[in-house]
């Protein structure tokens, strides 16, 4: 079955994350893979005549995000990664991009580029393309927060005598299609909001069973004592069954008795009824006086 997959790219400028990118994108493989990279549309917006142009640019970016996905049905012949290259360097940023993943049923994975700031401060000297200030390659080195919560479980790191020696290029390409294919055959993520609908749906369908179940016993329950109570002459009215087996399916409803958590049977409804029978009869007797 296809997979939809994203994975996020973490670490410092110039760390390699988008030379491995496209490496990875001219192998021959299996998937269907997806390049976004995010300083070819963060870097180019005016953020001096717009402050909030950095926060409008990446939510333009989940946006297109969500639209890949959504365009690609989950019954596609091959799995569709993206490969999300950014420094990725708060959580918070992560997050987002994994709530994308819970809302389309999506695989979430990262690779995490570990790296000294030194080394990347030089490298970024070389790059070709965006070069960003050292201070700005100092300041992510100290805010940078590594995958370490429970929902970052899909995570391969690349180690620092790794990233900047070409002939080791191959070797990372492989490391990558391994994580790859290990993350396809993880299951999606969750909706919170749809789980909670599942759980709730199940609660609503098991009460719903309880109660008919409850209800077909307590009717032949309640026909057999009153043959017996008028073989035995008594005179309770059928009110007073009528208002403990009344009581008997709000506590169902309710739920707040430990009894309701159990499985229905024959021997556990009637010995609750029986019980809440015999204090109806009670309050009945003391309303007569």
């Amino acid at each position: 079955m296809s997979k939809r997959i994203l994975v996020c790219l973490v670490g410092l400028p110039a760390s390699g994350k988008t030379t491995l990118c496209s490496a990875v994108m001219k192998k021959q493989t299996a998937f269907s893979f997806e390049h976004i990279c995010y300083d070819e549309h963060i870097t180019t917006v005016d953020h001096a005549s717009d402050p909030s142009a950095w926060n409008k640019a990446r939510q333009n970016l989940s946006k297109r995000i969500a639209n890949l996905i959504s365009a690609r049905p989950e019954n596609s012949h091959n799995s569709m990664v993206l490969l999300l290259d950014d420094n990725f360097y708060y959580r918070g940023m992560r997050k987002e991009i994994f709530h994308i993943a819970q809302r389309h049923s999506c695989v979430f994975g990262q690779i995490v580029f570990r790296v000294n700031k030194h080394l990347a401060v030089s490298a970024n000297r070389e790059r070709k393309g965006t070069i960003v200030t050292e201070e700005t390659i100092q300041k992510m080195s100290s805010l940078i927060e590594y995958p370490s919560e429970a929902w970052e479980k899909h995570v391969l790191h690349l180690q620092e005598l790794e990233v900047y020696t070409d002939s080791t290029l191959p070797a990372r390409i492989e490391k990558v299609l391994h994580f790859i294919d290990y993350l396809s055959e993880q299951s999606p993520e969750n909706d919170p909001v749809d789980e909670l609908r599942r759980k709730e749906a199940e609660r609503e369908n098991s009460l719903k069973d309880k109660l008919q179940q409850s209800d077909l016993i307590l009717r032949k329950i309640i026909s057999q004592k009153i043959k017996d109570d008028k073989r035995a002459g008594s005179k309770i009215p059928y009110s007073v069954y009528s208002e403990a087996k009344s009581l008997f399916l709000e506590g169902i409803k309710a739920e707040t008795d430990d009894f309701f958590q159990q499985p229905v049977s024959k021997e556990s409804v009637s010995s609750r009824f029986i019980k809440l029978f015999n204090e109806a009869v009670v309050n009945y007797k003391n309303s007569k006086g």
